[in-house]
């Protein structure tokens, strides 16, 4: 497939002014709002409800800066999304996630070997969200005593939000920044 094209000129003004607000939101923020948003904001109200849900996710969730982009790394090397690796690793880097995690998940790893907690406790999490299983008890009570009640569900709601982005990404060919490769190999 040819990536959806996207032309901010041909929106009607009430679309327009909606895509003004998301980007300028996400710019007051330090993000982006290209890739996958572009593709989306052919469907202006569509995108509208995907960017509202991922912005609260990004920026007003519960869960710890660490987690959050270390949830992003993982669905996205699991997905093969290298569009969400790319757009998010530097922010990953900069939260703190260990570079030996992340080396270890770029490289298609059992990522376990290297996972101290609390991230062992959410690779077995996502494992499970990934094979669409149910979360095992000990690992939802642990995670519940780990994040917070509201922070597991944005766990669990995080990596469906993520496997959607995957399945945008790819299902609408975003392209990789210009003269960027796949990180995966």
């Amino acid at each position: 497939m040819a990536q959806l094209p996207f032309d901010p000129s041909t929106l009607s003004p009430a679309d327009r002014a909606l895509y003004e607000r998301m980007v300028e939101r996400r710019k007051a923020q330090g993000a982006g709002f290209g890739g996958p948003y572009a593709a989306l904001m052919n469907h202006p109200q569509l995108c509208e409800r995907i960017e509202d849900l991922g912005y609260y996710l990004k920026f007003e969730g519960h869960l710890p800066r660490d987690i959050y982009q270390f949830v992003v790394l993982y669905v996205a090397r699991h997905t093969g999304a290298a569009f969400e690796w790319i757009d998010h690793i530097q922010h990953a880097e900069a939260a703190g996630v260990p570079s030996t995690l992340i080396g270890a998940l770029q490289r298609g790893e059992d990522v376990n070997a290297v996972a101290a907690p609390p991230y062992d406790l959410v690779v077995q999490a996502l494992d499970s969200t990934l094979s669409w299983r149910n979360i095992p008890s000990r690992v939802q009570d642990e995670a519940i005593r780990a994040f917070g009640l509201q922070g597991f569900v944005e766990l669990v709601v995080l990596s469906g939000f993520y496997q959607m982005f995957s399945g945008i990404n790819e299902g609408f060919d975003v392209a990789l920044p210009e003269g960027v490769e796949s990180p995966f190999k």
